[in-house]
């Protein structure tokens, strides 16, 4: 049987990077911001740091961490994005309550889908600011 630090040293030998989504699931479910950032070391020390699948899992699970700095940090240091990178942190600002800059981004998108506008409606419902959120409602394509 193999021990738990066994675990992950042979789960960090495979050839992709799912090791590192697994491990980060777990970070998610025990709501870890110190286990996210060891893990989060070790991605940056191996060849999967610059895969945006992962730095969008990694903006994700700080946020859900409650770890709105080190979810900019990932999102600002990312030199690709895609709009799943958006709709991320733009998740994390509104359920945090930075409605502002999440609004801000929003507005710099090049082409919000449907999750980014549920994302901006939601949130601004959510921390009471009903006419912004109906706003954004009613300007949803």
């Amino acid at each position: 049987m193999a021990t738990r630090h066994g675990l992950v040293r042979d789960l960090l030998c495979l050839p992709d990077s799912s090791p590192f989504a697994k491990l980060l699931d777990s970070c998610l479910r025990s709501r870890s911001a110190r286990e996210t950032r060891r893990v989060h070391a070790r991605i940056l020390n191996s060849q999967f740091s610059k895969e945006i699948f992962i730095r969008n899992r990694l903006i994700d699970v700080y946020g859900k961490c409650d770890c709105l700095d080190d979810a900019r940090k990932v999102f600002n240091r990312m030199p690709q994005r895609n709009t799943f990178t958006w709709n991320s942190i733009i998740t994390v600002l509104t359920k945090l309550g930075f409605l502002d800059e999440a609004a801000r981004l929003f507005g710099s998108m090049s082409d919000p889908d449907q999750c980014s506008w549920n994302s901006m409606v939601s949130g601004f419902a959510q921390h009471d600011r009903f006419e912004e959120s109906l706003e954004y409602f009613v300007n949803m394509n």
